[in-house]
């Protein structure tokens, strides 16, 4: 499959998913609001969490077809990095919001306060979202299999745990709707977990994207794995150093190795093409690589 084919698969099938995560917010937020349940408002937030991510894969296909210009070398993969570090305060915001509601509302319960009863609506579109996540995890996924696309994955991922967080709010709602008055407490209980998942997803992107931003390594078996490429290529006499980044969904290599010293400039040259073709292949067409070629004299 070309770059072109890969890149229309993976932005369908996001936008796709995202006009499911719209869908099921906005019912969520009116189950929410109309149903007295706070359960189901916080996993609103988690639809909305969703939805933010489907942006960031979409702002990153988007940019990283982008050609380089003069001002970015590098091209604009970054630009979806900036989005997920965005997001990712965004969501760890409003989740401090939904736990401190469900708190208050938990505590109330505990004082004796009679919580109003969540209606069936809330029930029904907690279970509807049960469906349609776990059905948007099975498409996507087959997506993110055929494409080799990490983002994808994730995105896959995340509608799975959105589905397992309907899980637990569908329970907190029937919970509260059939156990009686005293049982409503689990609607609020229910909202606090949830909020929780919500700022580990929320923490989850903030770490990656910081980790870009700071153009932090990639992991030490990736650049082991970069070095025996390099070595493999007849001829090479030993790799000196191994530098990565990543930049957005791409990834940057520069790699120092050693030549006999008596090839041409030519001979040297086609060394370097072969390493840098086969870095490619593995890490994609887009990776940018730089080989510098340092003579071996003895």
């Amino acid at each position: 499959m070309n770059e072109i084919a890969k890149k229309r698969k993976i932005y369908d099938v996001t936008l796709k998913g995202a006009v499911i995560n719209i869908l099921l917010l906005l019912s969520k937020l009116c189950a929410g609001i109309w149903g007295h349940s706070s359960a189901i408002l916080a996993d609103a937030v988690h639809s909305l969490s969703d939805l933010l991510t489907d942006i960031i894969v979409l702002v990153s296909v988007k940019f990283s077809g982008k050609p380089k210009d003069k001002r970015h070398d590098y091209g604009y993969g970054k630009a979806a990095t900036v989005s997920a570090a965005i997001v990712g305060v965004v969501l760890f915001i409003i989740s401090l919001i939904v736990f401190y509601f469900g708190m208050r509302n938990m505590i109330m319960a505990f004082q004796g306060t009679i919580l109003e009863r969540p209606s069936y609506f809330a029930l029904i579109v907690a279970i509807v979202s049960i469906i349609l996540k776990e059905w948007a995890y099975r498409f996507t996924i087959r997506v993110a299999h055929s494409t080799d696309s990490v983002a994808v994955a994730a995105n896959a991922w995340h509608h799975r745990s959105d589905s397992f967080s309907s899980i637990g709010t569908t329970i907190g709602i029937a919970g509260a709707i059939f156990l009686g008055e005293r049982w409503r407490v689990l609607d609020p209980i229910t909202s606090i977990i949830v909020s929780i998942f919500i700022m580990k997803v929320a923490y989850d992107l903030l770490v990656r994207a910081i980790a870009e931003l700071t153009e932090t390594s990639l992991p030490d078996a990736v650049e082991d794995e970069i070095a025996a490429i390099a070595k493999g290529e007849e001829g090479v006499v030993s790799v000196k150093q191994v530098l990565t980044r990543r930049i957005g969904s791409q990834v940057a290599i520069e790699i120092n190795i050693m030549l006999p010293g008596d090839l041409t400039v030519s001979e040297a040259h086609q060394h370097a093409l072969r390493i840098e073709d086969q870095l490619k292949h593995r890490f994609g067409e887009g990776t940018h690589v730089g080989v510098h070629i340092e003579p071996c004299l003895i």
